[in-house]
């Protein structure tokens, strides 16, 4: 009977053992994938509420958007983000989004105004 409990004992450690080897890598990539994601949605904001500041701070005085690149970097490396291509992809991306508001912006003000006036 001893034998018993030692033989099922032993296969069942063995199928633990099995079962961990098995789910370890797939829970690993399963949190490596929505980690990055996730990390990736911070950077995300972190460069859009940057370049947002930096259109704010330096828009008149910055026409060829130098400046404001430039303090995007830097805010973006003090917050501990490496800059690469993709980041920089990121911060042309959110330029292109305040761009395009502002156009959106100025045309209903024309379209306003030329109500007001007609």
């Amino acid at each position: 009977m001893e034998n018993l409990y030692e033989i099922t004992g032993n296969l069942l450690a063995a199928f633990v053992v099995g079962l961990l080897a098995y789910l370890t890598p797939k829970v690993k990539a399963w949190m490596q994938a929505h980690t990055d994601a996730a990390t990736q949605e911070n950077i995300r904001k972190l460069v859009q509420s940057f370049a947002r500041a930096a259109e704010q701070l330096y828009h008149d005085q910055d026409p060829d958007g130098q400046k404001r690149q430039q303090f995007v970097q830097e805010q973006l490396r003090a917050m501990g983000v490496v800059v690469t291509e993709a980041v920089i992809n990121m911060i042309e991306g959110a330029v292109w989004e305040i761009n395009m508001e502002n156009k959106k912006a100025l045309v209903q003000t024309k379209e306003t105004v030329s109500r007001c006036a007609g």
